[in-house]
């Protein structure tokens, strides 16, 4: 067995005893196995990972995990700074087994009426070499075998239904974006009680949002206008459709969302993106993810596909369990 492997595995396994230790401090113990077409043997095709997530450490959480492929790790914090408002960062590595590495932070922040988020990558392997299904994510993966990229996004609200938006990306594709959204509450009148005054306005209740966004996107092969709608309702169904039209560029993506449609407390995903202008990023992705409460965790579900830069089509599947390792132990409960 690789060193590197053996190494990363009796680490683990030292975290996950002392979890079990103490339960308070580790939350979830995640498995996950995973198969793509494409590979070149059952190595190049398949995954497997072990992992701890929501760790508390340093007033954040962590999560640590050893896959087939890498040894991954990420820290995630919250700070608020009043009266400036509130700031989330994220940092996340892994590490492959030939020596590859990919870095990636974010951050969001919030003053008044402003909102900002951005974030940076460096990488020098790819990121299926990580994770096999990374190419068909509803959001674009760079897929090059090295590199860097990075964006920054600025919303203002303008009042409570009207934000302006703008922002850039940089790296292989440099863009910017720009554009307006906004929202309406769909209601309905409720018909009167039977004690109702009379005289009082009647009573109504929100049955869904609609949303929508114009703008336009400019950059490097790509220039066009771009529109959006979606619309979500109380019981936690949403879809979305954006499109991007241009003189020589097309796009369009689409997604719906619901819960408890399969199961009590489950949630249900479907996506699907069309961005042939993207020239780092796959411009067909499809996929489907689905996770159900079972036992003392839940199960995940992901099957995703698409067309690669190459043009060749592709196919994959993973399947994991976060078991809670709180509920999970019998003590966890006592005073």
């Amino acid at each position: 067995m690789n060193p590197r492997i053996t190494w990363a595995c009796v680490a683990l396994i030292g975290v996950l005893r002392a979890s079990v230790l103490s339960p308070a401090q580790a939350t979830t113990l995640d498995f996950g196995v995973a198969y793509r077409s494409g590979g070149t043997g059952v190595l190049d095709s398949g995954w497997a990972r072990i992992g701890l997530s929501e760790l508390r450490v340093l007033g954040g959480t962590a999560q640590v995990g050893v896959s087939s492929r890498a040894l991954d790790a990420g820290y995630t914090r919250s700070l608020t700074l009043p009266p400036l408002g509130a700031v989330t960062s994220s940092t996340d590595l892994a590490v492959t087994y030939a020596g590859g590495v990919r870095l990636t932070s974010r951050a969001n922040a919030s003053v008044g009426p402003i909102a900002l988020s951005g974030g940076g990558s460096f990488f020098t392997t790819s990121a299926t070499s990580v994770d096999p299904l990374a190419a068909w994510t509803a959001t674009p993966t760079d897929l090059r075998a090295s590199g860097w990229t990075a964006d920054v996004t600025a919303r203002y609200r303008v009042n409570r239904t009207l934000v302006a938006v703008l922002g850039g990306e940089f790296g292989s594709q440099a863009q910017g974006f720009g554009g307006v959204e906004g929202r309406h509450d769909l209601t309905r009148t409720l018909p009167p009680a039977e004690d109702d005054d009379p005289d009082a306005p009647p009573e109504t209740e929100v049955t869904g949002t609609l949303t929508w966004r114009v703008g336009a996107r400019v950059g490097r092969n790509v220039l066009g206008a771009t529109a959006g709608v979606g619309y979500s309702t109380p019981d936690g169904v949403t879809l979305t459709v954006d499109g991007l039209l241009g003189p020589s560029s097309l796009g369009l993506t689409a997604g719906v969302s619901a819960a408890d449609v399969l199961g009590a407390g489950s949630t249900l995903r479907l996506y699907g993106a069309y961005e042939p202008w993207r020239s780092a990023s796959a411009p067909l992705r499809v996929g489907v993810d689905y996770g159900l409460p079972l036992g003392s965790g839940t199960l995940n579900l992901t099957v995703s596909g698409g067309r690669d830069l190459a043009g060749q089509v592709g196919v994959g599947a993973r399947i994991g369990y976060g078991l809670d390792l709180n509920a999970a132990t019998p003590d966890s409960a006592s005073p």
